[in-house]
């Protein structure tokens, strides 16, 4: 039986990684049978679906509002008789729009912790299955990775 750790993180990349079972299965190195009785047992599939329903639809309702408010702005800028104050109202909430827009995108990231525990899990089966003579490259090829990753985010 799998671990509680190597179950918390095939839950995380497959319902906010969007990863099939294969793919964890291979990533965290348990068998895909188990990994689809979890998504079975623990109504994984449902909780996925449900989550990228509302990022899809929150995400498409705030650029709905952005659009809107744009457009208005574009048109207020030749209406001679628009007031500057209803202009910058308008400009403050794209701006409030386009701050919560990222929030949201943010939160449905996977997050930073559950990345690293699975680099861990690939380069320690990677270590084991590969010539030692490659391990300083690989661990040298991680660490620029993980720190351009880091400095992207």
């Amino acid at each position: 039986m799998a671990k509680v750790r190597e179950q918390k993180l095939a839950e995380d990349l497959y319902i906010k990684g969007k990863k099939t079972a294969k793919e964890i299965s291979s990533l965290i190195n348990v068998s895909e049978h188990t990994i689809g009785t979890w998504v079975e047992k623990f109504k994984w599939k449902e909780r996925r679906n449900a989550l990228l329903g509302s990022t899809n639809n929150g995400l498409q309702n705030i650029n709905n509002l952005i659009d809107i408010y744009a457009e208005k702005l574009i048109s207020m800028e030749t209406d001679k008789d628009a007031s500057d104050s209803a202009k910058v109202k308008l400009v403050d909430a794209i701006a409030k729009l386009n701050k919560t827009k990222d929030g949201f995108e943010k939160e449905h990231r996977i997050p930073y912790n559950t990345y690293i525990n699975v680099m861990e899990l690939i380069m320690s089966d990677m270590i084991s299955k590969i010539e030692p003579k490659h391990h300083l490259a690989i661990l040298e090829f991680f660490e620029n990775h993980t720190n351009e990753l880091a400095l992207k985010y």
